[in-house]
């Protein structure tokens, strides 16, 4: 039986947001490289080449990041953006409060954060409470720890264009990992507060 063949189908031109290295995560924090590794493990196989292609080229024109959700427009072969959706899990009630007291209890933590830089304490301090900081971990409940969508025609969930957002989000996290935080419904605000 023969394999169906598909057409080789070029993005259109698009002069968005550019991920800044081409093997993301060389020489980067250690919380890029866990993003990473992440994603690398999600089984995603062709569709995060591809996805890292996009992220390279531009291919993502817009991305908002309002706390826990993410939503992004990544420019594909169609004329109109694809718009890519992702959702992270936050800790609720009683598990948020002693995440932020934990995190509160160690002032240093809070001026690491100011300053865009991550302890492995905070990541600890959640595991502490059954929660991962990152997507994806052991404790996660549900497959990842996140959902996404994209309004692309790929059976594929995530697809190319998810999985390009999510390596530009992880660029992000990159330079400011108060952002992790913040796809858990904490902001630094909070931690101030």
């Amino acid at each position: 039986m023969k394999k169906k063949k598909y057409p080789v189908r070029i993005p259109r031109f698009a002069l968005g947001i550019r991920a800044q290295e081409s093997r993301a995560g060389a020489g980067r924090s250690w919380w890029h490289r866990k993003w990473v590794s992440i994603l690398e493990s999600m089984g995603l196989g062709g569709r995060l080449g591809r996805g890292k292609s996009y992220a390279l080229s531009g291919q993502i024109i817009e991305m908002k990041i309002i706390g826990p959700h993410v939503e992004a427009k990544v420019v594909g072969t169609r004329s109109q953006p694809y718009t890519v959706t992702i959702d992270f899990r936050i800790p609720e009630g009683a598990e948020r409060e002693r995440i932020i007291g934990a995190i509160r209890a160690q002032p240093m933590l809070i001026a690491r954060l100011a300053v865009d830089d991550l302890s492995v304490e905070v990541e600890n301090i959640f595991k502490s409470e059954g929660f991962d900081l990152f997507p994806g971990g052991k404790l996660a409940p549900r497959l990842y720890d996140m959902t996404t969508s994209c309004s692309c025609p790929d059976y594929a969930n995530p697809c190319k264009h998810t999985a390009a957002v999510l390596l530009i989000l992880g660029e992000e996290i990159s330079r400011r990992p108060a952002t992790l935080l913040d796809l858990r419904g904490i902001t630094i605000e909070e931690l101030i507060g």
